[in-house]
């Protein structure tokens, strides 16, 4: 058991529902994980936690708590902030501001990168990037974005306890905030950076991946 439960939420529930002959939806139900990566440490349910209630469904890591997607895109409630804080080794609990972080990356390195070039260009990049290895796959997982951009189910019930109880987040809500927050990105419907964002972020070898992409999805 030791060495299933080894291999994380996701593939524990694919494991044991083979052993079992079950359905994997039936136990993937109830793992708290998005994307195959297990929700470490916030819920969205209350209204009051830190992510807000898209951070996992659309964020480049999936379950990741450190690198969430919120909005708007361009200010440090984004993801385009953990590649902030990522790419300069920087714990979130120690950052302050976003701008006052950037002047001391420009005085640490002699750098000149403006708070506009950071949410316009380099994050964005960055993200754009992740999200197309992650569409991508593996050699036994890929991720469709009109399934697999979403919350663990058990994310959509009500609380059933504590000052917050009954709190919920409603599905609708946070399809409506994916669309907006893919759109801010410049990435379309299903969260594919778009050929013209590409060649933007001169990402140019990746436009053809991502077209062959949204020819999967499409089918």
């Amino acid at each position: 058991m030791g060495s299933i439960l080894a291999e994380g939420a996701y593939r524990a529930a694919l494991k044991i529902a083979g052993l079992k002959n079950l359905y994997p939806g039936e136990l993937l139900r109830y793992t708290v994980q998005v994307k195959g990566v297990g929700v470490g440490a916030h819920g969205i349910r209350s209204g009051k936690d830190y992510p807000q209630p898209i951070a996992y469904a659309g964020s480049v890591q999936g379950g990741d708590h450190t690198s969430v997607a919120g909005l708007p895109v361009d200010n440090d409630s984004s993801e385009a902030w953990s590649v902030f804080l990522d790419s300069g080794v920087v714990c979130m609990f120690t950052a302050v501001d976003d701008s006052t972080m950037i002047k001391y990356l420009n005085t640490v390195t002699g750098w000149n990168i403006t708070r506009e070039e950071f949410y316009g260009e380099i994050a964005p990049r960055v993200l754009s990037l992740q999200r197309i290895l992650l569409l991508l796959g593996g050699p036994d997982v890929t991720w469709d974005p009109r399934i697999h951009d979403d919350n663990p189910p058990r994310f959509y019930e009500p609380l059933p306890s504590g000052p917050y109880k009954g709190a919920r987040v409603d599905p609708s809500d946070v399809r409506s905030k994916l669309a907006e927050y893919y759109k801010g990105l410049g990435w379309d419907e299903y969260g594919i950076p778009t050929e013209e964002t590409l060649r933007r972020l001169k990402l140019y070898d990746a436009v053809e991946v991502a077209r062959e992409l949204r020819e999967r999805i499409e089918g």
